[in-house]
């Protein structure tokens, strides 16, 4: 993920959307129900091992699409306490980790953060 992209990426949102965008503070409560879809998507995922299609999981590097900038970005899906959005690694827990994790390469995701929607497509899962 450059520097240029999460600038512009700042730049459309306030810095309070950003930091949620990436990663949740420890002291954010979650909703109990994206909390069971969450754990469910992992749950799915077990139950899905000998599948050949490769679903996205912690610790995998997934390429997206942007949409809006026009750009492909690259990240690792991460726990929590790993989470360093500079260096390209986010959360499982933040809004776009808890929109990947499960999904598969062509996939596209919506995200709406305080009503600005955001568009994604999975390019490559490594």
């Amino acid at each position: 993920m450059s520097i240029q992209y999460l600038s512009r990426l700042k730049n459309r949102l306030s810095n309070y959307a950003c930091q949620n965008y990436f990663h949740i503070p420890w002291s954010s409560i979650l909703n109990p129900t994206e909390v069971s879809i969450f754990f469910a998507s992992l749950q799915q995922q077990d139950q899905e091992k000998s599948s050949p299609v490769r679903r996205i999981k912690i610790g995998h590097k997934v390429t997206l699409f942007d949409f809006q900038e026009k750009e492909i970005i690259t990240l690792i899906l991460v726990n929590p306490r790993d989470s360093n959005p500079e260096a390209g690694c986010i959360s499982c827990l933040s809004p776009l980790g808890r929109q990947i994790i499960g999904r598969i390469c062509g996939d596209i995701i919506d995200i709406k953060i305080f009503s600005r929607a955001m568009m994604f497509r999975i390019v490559r899962v490594e």
